[in-house]
């Protein structure tokens, strides 16, 4: 009897352990799923000034995705330049394997930087396989032709790759993912985007033999894994327009009226406190993180999207140094401007902001 009731209270102690396993395993997805996103606080920042002043916010446009302008396609090799590529295949040079690997996938949809990588490959192994040449051959005059072709035509390869290529286009659009404090990515991406912008410099100064070309598919498998550009700019667009927001609501108040020593400044002093938990705690910490992220990573976006034969004219404005819309100029002068706000509001309702 006794072996049996211990039985009974082991099977009910595990299922009690199991239970409360279960319970912590709820918590946990029901904490993570309801986990306050950065523009949530800002919303709550808005709604506590909006109550506390009894005057509504305006309500905020929702942003848009920035439309790349698409440039043209390459010339499209010809039938003529594919048979003459079908000549080079001679056992004497490295070329000869690269040109029959390339005409093997021929009718199959290459992807951008494969296509890339093919043209940087072929400019690099062709110097050594004319060599081994006789100029007055046809294929030796069919290489060079081709070779030039290439190397006059690599930037504008490069700039379609950008274009082309998801994990770097879907930079300029929105996403869902709000960046947290931690900016998971932030390394890796900065590391790939350097990798690209110096192939991109070694294009532009013709140093073809230094390109390492398998840097170009490991960049993008880590742009594609943290997606941390398309998190930023979207993060910095948002944090910017509610920015904007707030200040603009906060600008049509009658500082005089609200810091009236007859009422007692109650209402001044809820709102200072608003905006200290919300703003000064919060979101400001956040948008310093933002701003400090995108001071690194500017450099190789104005590198990659300024420097290249394609220009966009919807990215430059966002990117130029001296244009007002620049995303880190915009996000700096978004937060400067709301803080000289809460600092006329002190020197006027003569509180303490400590």
């Amino acid at each position: 009897m006794n072996h049996l009731f211990n039985s009974y209270t082991k099977t009910l102690g595990k299922q009690n352990q199991l239970f409360a396993y279960l319970i912590l395993f709820a918590s946990i997805l029901l904490t993570t799923g309801c986990s306050e996103q950065p523009s949530d606080i800002n919303f709550e920042y808005q709604a506590r000034l909006a109550n506390t002043l009894e005057s509504p916010v305006a309500k905020h446009i929702e942003l848009k995705n920035i439309a790349l302008n698409k440039p043209k396609t390459l010339v499209t090799q010809t039938k003529q330049q594919v048979s003459i590529l079908q000549l080079a295949q001679l056992n004497s040079c490295a070329l000869s394997t690269l040109i029959a690997e390339h005409n093997s996938q021929l009718g199959k949809v290459a992807t951008p930087a494969t296509d890339l990588i093919y043209q940087i490959e072929f400019i690099k192994a062709a110097p050594a396989c004319l060599q081994t040449l006789d100029k007055k051959s046809n294929s030796y005059q069919q290489i060079k032709v081709a070779l030039e072709q290439k190397q006059a035509q690599l930037a504008a390869y490069f700039a379609q790759f950008l274009y082309a290529s998801a994990e770097i286009k879907n930079s300029w659009q929105l996403t869902h993912y709000e960046l947290n404090t931690n900016l998971n990515g932030l390394v890796e991406t900065e590391l790939a985007l350097k990798n690209l912008t110096t192939i991109q410099k070694q294009i532009n100064t013709k140093q073809y033999q230094q390109i390492k070309t398998h840097h170009i598919y490991k960049s993008l498998e880590q742009l594609n894994r943290f997606n941390f550009n398309q998190a930023l700019i979207t993060a910095v667009r948002k944090q910017t327009q509610l920015n904007n927001l707030t200040t603009q609501y906060l600008a049509d108040i009658e500082l005089k009226s609200l810091c009236n020593p007859i009422k007692n400044k109650k209402q001044a002093q809820i709102i200072s406190n608003v905006f200290k938990k919300y703003y000064l705690e919060q979101l400001q910490p956040y948008q310093a993180q933002l701003t400090g992220a995108l001071e690194r990573l500017m450099p190789y976006y104005q590198t990659l999207w300024l420097e290249n034969s394609l220009v966009d004219k919807a990215v430059a404005p966002l990117l130029q140094p001296n244009q007002p819309s620049n995303l880190l100029t915009s996000l700096k002068k978004s937060a400067k401007t709301h803080v000289i706000w809460w600092q006329k509001f002190y020197k006027t309702c003569e509180i303490s902001p400590i």
